[in-house]
């Protein structure tokens, strides 16, 4: 049960990291203040990293938690 809690946390994480992507992205499409500079596109692509590597560790604990079921 622990790994397969593990895997529904890293899955949520997952898919805050890609509303992050989004948010970042609209921000850079329409900021309000020129200030922002490209900030926004290295914060979404930051975000977009750390998707990906939440995903692949949602996949991972998952694989475990298959793997300890008997």
């Amino acid at each position: 049960m622990k790994w397969e809690a593990w895997s529904v946390v890293f899955t949520g994480l997952s898919l805050t990291s890609v509303t992050a992507v989004v948010l970042f992205l609209l921000v850079a499409i329409n900021p309000k203040d020129a200030v922002y500079g490209s900030k926004p596109l290295a914060y979404a692509a930051g975000s977009a990293a750390l998707a990906l590597a939440f995903n692949r560790a949602s996949a991972w604990a998952a694989r475990r938690a298959e793997r300890l079921v008997p």
